[in-house]
């Protein structure tokens, strides 16, 4: 059942993917829309067809060449994720294809497919979520719902306080005023001399107090940087580098440390973060999946 996730692969570049013998994926464009103070971003609706079972070749090579086989190991794998589909769809179960959507077989025995529908397999428009906004009417309604006696009492509360400050500053103003300074200019600077001394005795650290914390500090960051990472969260798999080089622009713009790893198994696989345990790697995977369902990220290890 793993191969599933080369469909959602495939149709992030293909309007049309295949599986021989069972059925096919269709992708057509929709575009963006407005509609109850919404916006949706330009996205491809999904559709299944199970009269499209012949073999194009574009499913295979695809498995043949992520898996490291040849075309011929590629089919036989292909054939039985078609037998245990069709057995696991007739006994009653759902087949949920992630970032696509899910199979089953209603009361009548029709085959039907839900698309995801938080999932947007626009290349153009990655990144781009729907977003409400707020209408005129609204913010015309909202204004008038704020009470005015609010404002007020704020405004009554502010000025008691700084009345408060003015009282109690005035006395105080008028004491310093009357009260006479004492010249003693000798005493001054013997206390001013006598502070500043005691001041950098106290605060100066000792030399080997001040090495030893360097020390510590650089031996700290030694260690951290001799911590190897050899857990990757995937976010895509690409067989054009162009299209790899414009998914890592995209997730660089949202935040993300991405980078390609390099082609691995005739795909250029695009690294969202990597990890030094799996425990960090999963919990990034997700965070990663609760704030994008049907993403379909996950852990790549480099050994």
């Amino acid at each position: 059942m793993e191969l599933l996730a080369y469909i959602k692969e495939l149709l992030l570049l293909n309007d049309c993917v295949i599986i021989p013998g069972f059925g096919g994926f269709v992708t057509n464009y929709k575009p963006a829309g407005m509609r109850s103070a919404q916006f949706t971003p330009p996205a491809k609706s999904v559709s299944f067809n199970k009269k499209l079972n012949f073999n194009d070749g574009l499913f295979i090579n695809h498995v043949a060449s992520a898996e490291g086989i040849n075309y011929i190991a590629a089919g036989k794998k292909v054939n039985l994720l078609v037998q245990e589909l069709s057995y696991r769809l007739t006994d009653g179960e759902e087949i949920s294809i992630s970032g696509v959507g899910s199979l089953r077989y209603d009361d009548q025995e029709n085959l039907i497919f839900t698309p995801a529908l938080m999932s947007n397999l626009n290349l153009d428009a990655f990144g781009l979520a729907p977003f409400s906004y707020e209408t005129l009417f609204a913010r015309n309604q909202a204004k008038k719902s704020v009470p005015q006696l609010q404002q007020d009492a704020v405004q009554v509360m502010f000025q008691r306080r700084t009345l408060k400050k003015v009282l109690v500053a005035v006395p105080l103003l008028l004491a310093l005023a009357v009260t006479p300074l004492k010249n003693n200019k000798e005493n001054l600077l013997k206390s001013d001399l006598a502070n500043l001394t005691e001041m950098m005795t106290v605060q100066t650290p000792s030399k080997p107090v001040v090495e030893e914390e360097v020390a510590m500090a650089a031996e700290q960051i030694q260690e951290e940087q001799v911590v190897e990472h050899h857990y990757f969260m995937i976010g895509g798999s690409f067989k054009n580098e162009e299209n790899a080089d414009t998914f890592i622009a995209q997730m660089k713009n949202k935040g993300y440390e991405a980078e390609n790893l390099g082609v691995i198994k005739g795909l250029h696989y695009i690294s969202l973060g990597s990890f030094a345990s799996l425990d960090e790697a999963k919990n990034a995977r997700d965070e990663y999946k609760t704030k994008s369902p049907g993403s379909g990220v996950w852990i790549y290890v480099k050994k």
